[in-house]
């Protein structure tokens, strides 16, 4: 039955298939000596100290945002002390002797800013794929050689000016050319490049409040985007933001998509995000404008970035809270979007974004149970999480897409941030 769960055999499927991929991943073993050096690295003890102390996380998150502000070894010093001193934030052993200096610009203080800076460079760069092209291109021609494909995002958050937007316009002009040059015959089973953007990026002064005027200006340089993405064979996908401008962004995707010089377009993609309590009906109102629009698009389906953002925000102004606050309800409604979405795979392509095992599994069962032909599905998974996870999809015969974001650590900040609480999370697995 279409809209429902699958029956109790696409269950013991799904279960099935999560176990292959658990021991696939499991037999991905490396060396003892890079076992026993994960182990020792810095930044994987922050990480794993994180997990048990959630005031230490607090914490070292505000540290890490604040980090690119701080310009000599003695503030970053000083503000090691003043944030992970703070009561209530128990520091390991290791953590306290790293602490333990008398003056911010001491020796010993010094060491200790230059220890923390290069651990989040390396968490930073362990998220990134690059700080330039030329590193991205390395990084592609290694996901090609293990039977992926790429979408690259050129990181960055809303710009706040015209020539920001502007510049933006030409970044991806840039990094679409420098792809399509830089491109090599791919396997079979791997679809074309592909890059991710922003539509807050687009225009300085978007706001909701002003939507067919920020529509307008948006969707112009969105249109010279399209014409050369098509005139170099790169695909465009369009990430989804904040809550507040997830009407506008669809709106304006549909509105634009439905325009006879993109309609026949069926390399172009946007993203839904399970974690929205609208996001289902939004599905539903999206299969019902792909059938008018002929032609079919990608929707990736995330579970979201902004939980945190969303509930602070929406608490604090008095609003009905738009995402689910339970994590299990949210992957309750993971599954029933990809159900929904795999069941309309003839209009709308479907690509499961998720580092759950759970939930790629489901994916897999259904879109085995529907004989889904296999460039109308496939698996993605962000940059140097889930590496073991995406692996095991691939070895297993499927379609994986890496969402590679590059640039350079500043504006990167608040991905990393965003990357750290999503991998620091108990119930993230």
């Amino acid at each position: 039955m279409k809209g429902t769960l699958f029956s109790q055999s696409s269950e013991q499927n799904t279960q099935a298939i999560a176990q292959q991929l658990i021991a696939a991943m499991q037999g991905q073993q490396g060396s003892w000596f890079a076992q026993l050096r994960d182990q020792t690295r810095l930044e994987d003890k922050l990480l794993n100290w994180t997990l048990n102390n959630p005031g230490l996380r607090v914490q070292l998150f505000r540290l890490i945002d604040v980090l690119p502000t701080l310009s000599t070894k003695a503030e970053i010093a000083r503000h090691l002390q003043e944030y992970l001193t703070l009561p209530g934030v128990e520091l390991p052993s290791a953590l306290k002797q790293l602490l333990n200096f008398a003056a911010p610009d001491s020796l010993p203080g010094q060491m200790a800013a230059t220890t923390f800076s290069t651990a989040v460079s390396a968490l930073a760069h362990r998220y990134i794929a690059g700080e330039n092209i030329t590193q991205v291109q390395k990084t592609i021609e290694k996901l090609h050689r293990n039977s992926m494909a790429f979408t690259v995002d050129i990181l960055g958050e809303a710009v706040i000016t015209e020539q920001e937007a502007a510049a933006y316009l030409q970044k991806y002009l840039d990094l679409m050319a420098q792809l399509a040059q830089g491109s090599s015959t791919t396997e079979a089973n791997l679809s074309k490049g592909q890059v991710s953007v922003k539509l807050t990026a687009f225009y300085s002064q978007i706001d909701p409040l002003d939507a067919q005027g920020s529509q307008a200006q948006a969707s112009d340089r969105i249109r010279t985007l399209l014409r050369h993405a098509q005139k170099l064979g790169i695909a465009v996908h369009f990430d989804m933001e904040q809550y507040v401008y997830k009407t506008l962004t669809l709106e304006t995707l549909k509105g634009l998509l439905m325009e006879p010089e993109f309609r026949d377009r069926n390399d172009i993609g946007l993203t839904l995000q399970a974690y929205l309590r609208d996001s289902y009906s939004d599905l539903q109102s999206l299969i019902e404008w792909a059938k008018l629009r002929g032609t079919p698009v990608t929707v990736r389906l995330v579970k979201g970035a902004y939980w945190d953002q969303e509930m602070i925000q929406s608490a604090q102004r008095g609003w009905q809270q738009p995402v689910y606050s339970a994590k299990a309800d949210t992957d309750a409604n993971f599954e029933r979007m990809t159900q929904l979405l795999l069941e309309n795979h003839s209009i709308l392509h479907a690509a499961i974004g998720s580092h759950n095992v759970r939930s790629q599994a489901k994916a897999i069962a259904v879109a085995n149970e529907l004989q889904i032909p296999p460039q109308r599905f496939e698996s993605q998974v962000l940059y140097g999480m889930a590496d073991k996870l995406a692996q095991a999809l691939s070895t297993e015969g499927h379609r994986v897409r890496v969402y590679c974001p590059y640039g350079e650590l500043i504006p990167g900040m608040s991905y990393l941030i965003r990357r750290l609480l999503e991998n620091t999370a108990n119930s993230s697995f």
